[in-house]
């Protein structure tokens, strides 16, 4: 039994055809570039700004999306801007907390994807590493789909501790917070 080979145009060595992906585009219907290749050049992709807010806008539009509430109504140019903007505002740092005035307590954002750059694997795949302080393009208001102005940065964990609770929940929350406080401060002054 013979093993065809190809050779990548990436890295030109010669390899079994079946470290190479399929694709109909091509004469042999396997991909131009090695399995290996192919991922560490997406894994460099995502790790430019440009490259991971791609990564998170196709995460936002992918199928699964279109039968939940999250659809999205934004374009990538206009993530792009909008991601500009909070820059402008924020600098690299979550929009998750007391606002642009008191940005020392807004925690710093990054932009790193670890793992072997498989597309369709939940993590990023296999050796996929989850950074907590990682940009997250997120809604203000889970309830609602993301539109501009919907739109938030935050970081991973602060995301994760957000989608636990309602933007109805927090309205209660700080009804009861003010009633409280107010009430307690109001008759001491």
């Amino acid at each position: 039994m013979t093993t065809e080979t190809k050779k990548c145009s990436k890295c030109d060595e010669v390899k079994s055809l079946e470290v190479f992906s399929k694709n109909k585009k091509s004469k042999d219907g396997h991909h131009w570039w090695c399995k290996k290749c192919f991922n560490e050049d997406i894994t460099k992709r995502r790790n430019t700004e440009r490259g991971y807010l791609k990564m998170r806008y196709d995460s936002m539009n992918e199928k699964r999306a279109s039968s939940r509430k999250n659809k999205c109504f934004l374009t990538f140019d206009e993530l792009l801007t909008a991601w500009e903007k909070h820059k402008s505002i924020y600098g690299m740092r979550s929009a998750w907390g007391p606002g642009p005035d008191h940005l020392e307590q807004h925690l710093p954002l990054k932009m790193i994807q670890h793992g072997k750059g498989q597309i369709g694997k939940k993590g990023g795949g296999k050796g996929a590493k989850l950074e907590k302080s990682n940009l997250s393009v997120d809604r203000l208001d889970s309830s609602k789909p993301y539109t501009i102005q919907n739109l938030i940065f935050i970081r991973g964990d602060e995301n994760s501790r957000k989608k636990n609770t309602t933007y109805e929940d927090c309205k209660i929350q700080i009804r009861l917070h003010e009633e409280r406080f107010n009430n307690l401060f109001g008759a001491v002054i």
